[in-house]
């Protein structure tokens, strides 16, 4: 009976143990939800305001890029006058002037396609040109690269496609953009060089942009993807996490390293084929 009685004891103290894991691990599932959700919350935040940071950015490239074309129109409309009065408008001097005028405000008018494409978020995966992404991402920075004497050297080689979100991707590419920009004025480089190369390796879509800024205090290499994380003073420390982010979402990574003159960053997405085998393997 001795024996019976510490036996049914022994099997309601494990019962009780038991209860007590079940409802630890229920307390530390519940606890691991609410912190998804609040990692999810944090960086919904984080990419509002990357998105508010890099619009500033986008609003300026769009001053830059109507100065030329609003500049054509005021001589072309100040040069009316002194046609009337000179009495040399004729049906082709209005036809020149149609023809140059509408030019301009189409030029105007893609430049805003472009910015409102670029910041319109991929809901779905689709198959993409990284090397024409790049090139979005080029056409609309190319005027504050110019004017800031920075000399873009672009090894575009055939179609690379890969699998993920174009626009993200071209979003990503304007970031390290802006992040040479910064670097060669922040540490005044007087001949300013960007070396923007892809290629393949192994499953995956490579692109390179090298610099000649004078690279990046070995120190802080492992922080410049962390969030707000910035070495300038109006930096708002979230495009490099935001770059990490974007491409890990792809299922790519981006690395950087020091070379003798300057940074190394290499962006990867995984190829077409290898993105499609990965998403079989997940369903």
């Amino acid at each position: 009976m001795k024996e019976q009685s510490e036996g049914k004891k022994n099997d309601q103290d494990l019962a009780k143990k038991y209860e007590l894991i079940l409802q630890q691990n229920r307390y530390l599932e519940k606890r691991l939800q609410e912190e998804v959700v609040k990692n999810k919350q944090k960086d919904t935040i984080l990419i509002e305001q990357s998105r508010l940071a890099a619009m500033g950015g986008m609003v300026a490239s769009i001053g830059h890029q109507w100065r030329q074309p609003l500049n054509n129109l005021s001589l072309m409309i100040h040069d009316v006058r002194e046609a009337l009065e000179f009495g040399e408008i004729d049906n082709q001097y209005i036809d020149r002037f149609t023809r140059e005028s509408m030019q301009q405000i189409k030029h105007m008018a893609r430049t805003i396609n472009d910015f409102r494409k670029f910041y319109k978020p991929n809901k779905e995966k689709s198959f993409f040109s990284v090397g024409d992404s790049i090139e979005e991402a080029l056409s609309i920075f190319s005027i504050s690269l110019k004017n800031h004497g920075i000399q873009v050297e672009f090894e575009y080689r055939g179609q690379q496609m890969a699998y993920g979100y174009p626009n993200e991707y071209s979003q990503v590419v304007l970031n390290i953009l802006t992040n040479a920009r910064d670097a060669f004025v922040q540490k005044g480089i007087s001949h300013r060089k960007l070396v923007i190369k892809i290629g393949e390796s192994g499953q995956f879509i490579k692109s390179e942009f090298i610099d000649n800024a004078g690279g990046i205090e070995p120190t802080l290499l492992k922080k410049v993807f962390d969030p707000y994380f910035t070495t300038r003073p109006q930096g708002s420390g979230l495009g490099l996490y935001m770059t990490k982010m974007i491409l890990e979402n792809m299922n790519g990574s981006v690395t950087v390293e020091n070379t003798g003159e300057g940074t190394r960053f290499c962006l990867s997405v995984p190829k077409v084929s290898a993105a499609i085998e990965q998403e079989l393997l997940t369903v």
